[in-house]
């Protein structure tokens, strides 16, 4: 009796520690909290958007686009992407779930200077660490910690958010 109760005590521990790759679905701050990024699963990967941005619009005298529209992705390589807006973009791409809550193999689109790079995602609790770095070198990189939002998001009528287009 004791050792049908050790084993089935072994085997619910055993599936509940077992990883949940869709643990990283949802929706997080980045550490300026100046957007709301949502990861989802596309495919059998893992890509995130910008869900929400905080005032989104170019200010007056901006040189990058006209006072007052939505921020575009002006800096993009690709000359006919620069007109498409920065609120719902994809920016990453192609995260596999490798075990033990990390995510490798991914794309990041940075639309502040246009640039692709490598990246891998390690969830901690309700943190996801983002690494980004050069496809060369996995050193040469920078690691930004996001915040998983629990609960509604901002209502501010700053908030330029994805569900309120709809």
């Amino acid at each position: 009796m004791i050792q049908k109760l050790f084993i089935l005590i072994a085997f619910s521990l055993s599936i509940i520690s077992q990883d949940n790759p869709d643990a990283v679905v949802g929706k997080y701050f980045p550490p300026e909290k100046d957007s709301v990024i949502e990861m989802f699963k596309c495919g059998a990967k893992y890509c995130g958007r910008t869900y929400c941005i905080k005032d989104n619009a170019y200010k007056a005298g901006s040189k990058d686009g006209v006072p007052g529209t939505p921020y575009l992705d002006h800096n993009n390589q690709d000359e006919s992407l620069r007109k498409r807006p920065n609120l719902g973009m994809q920016f990453l791409n192609g995260f596999d779930s490798v075990g033990d809550s990390e995510y490798k193999n991914g794309k990041i689109y940075n639309p502040r200077d246009g640039k692709t790079y490598c990246g891998k995602i390690l969830l901690e609790g309700d943190k996801l660490n983002l690494k980004g770095y050069l496809c060369i070198s996995s050193f040469l990189g920078k690691t930004n910690t996001w915040t998983k939002i629990a609960g509604a998001l901002p209502s501010d009528p700053s908030w330029d958010c994805m569900d309120k287009k709809k």
